[in-house]
């Protein structure tokens, strides 16, 4: 039997780039392979767009979206419920 599609969806904001980067790391290394992960930045100040870029470009698996305006965490989450095609959705916080 096939592993469900399972969609986590990441919103971002200036997220330290320690704690990013091991969240990161966490999700793609989870036993359950059948992920997609969707992050949306709210136009972070900070190098956390350089890092989500570096991360994508690794992994088939993550898509990211970068705001050109700071959106709200409500609104960047409901963003990201946009993309989702998966039956299961997982909600991650940044921080």
């Amino acid at each position: 039997m096939d592993e469900p599609l399972i969609d986590i969806l990441l919103a971002t904001y200036n997220t330290n780039e320690q704690y990013l980067k091991e969240q990161l790391d966490s999700l793609l290394c989870q036993t359950h392979k059948n992920i997609k992960i969707y992050i949306s930045d709210d136009a972070s100040t900070n190098r956390t767009a350089d890092i989500l870029h570096e991360y994508q470009n690794k992994d088939s698996r993550i898509k990211v979206f970068i705001q050109q305006k700071n959106i709200g965490f409500n609104s960047n989450f409901e963003f990201l419920l946009k993309q989702s095609t998966a039956d299961y959705i997982m909600f991650c916080d940044h921080d």
